[in-house]
């Protein structure tokens, strides 16, 4: 089938012949007029849809990325921690805790959770260690099994607000009756688990250093 186009008169004629017949098929005639609105409503539904598109693409973008960045945050991270020997048995019953907040939002320490002083009831300290391991820490959390918190400093009740951009540092003291079940030996590592209110509890590895 051959196809012929052409343009009189602000008419458009469209000619079909069959080759195979010889045969003349007819004319379809149109307006150049009646052709542009045809293109022009085209443009429009691609338009429409390229818009919607493009404002769908936007909308993901600022859900995903940018809101993220525009909600208040905590991040809280051990700076350092510092043990000590007191009393010269090779394991360390002093450990020094030196958090950081560095997100956007104030925290605190969640005092409902954690080992207690003495070991049990509901004077808990918003921690947890894990048992000391010679090359990575030991899967045991202390849980009020194994050794015997006996004070923070400050008190429980009186832990600072984690400022954003602030450091906090927190002392925990340990009964050197039984330090030794901590296996908190230099150059062991152990895991230190601070407790939040309102967050997820921060779990980081620290290696022992007496």
């Amino acid at each position: 089938m051959i196809v012929v186009i052409s343009i009189a008169k602000n008419f458009i004629y469209t000619y079909y012949y069959n080759i195979s017949k010889e045969k003349f098929i007819g004319v379809l005639p149109m307006t150049t007029k009646c052709l542009l609105k045809r293109r022009k409503a085209v443009s429009t539904v691609v338009a429409a849809v390229l818009l919607i598109a493009i404002t769908v693409v936007a909308v993901a973008v600022v859900w995903t990325m940018v809101l993220p960045m525009l909600t208040p945050k905590a991040q809280i991270t051990i700076a350092n921690a510092i043990f000590e020997d007191t009393d010269g048995d090779g394991n360390a019953d002093k450990i020094e805790i030196h958090l950081v907040n560095q997100g956007t939002k104030s925290i605190t320490i969640d005092i409902s959770q954690g080992v207690s002083i003495g070991g049990s009831g509901s004077d808990r300290i918003g921690f947890d260690f894990s048992r000391g391991g010679s090359s990575s820490p030991s899967s045991t959390w202390i849980d009020n099994k194994y050794g015997t918190v006996t004070s923070v400093d400050p008190s429980r009740t009186n832990y600072p607000t984690l400022e954003p951009g602030k450091d906090v540092t927190i002392t925990v003291y340990f009964s050197t009756s039984d330090d030794d079940e901590l296996y908190w030996r230099d150059g062991y590592w152990i895991n230190i688990k601070v407790y939040l209110t309102g967050a997820a509890a921060v779990i980081q590895k620290v290696q022992v250093d007496i």
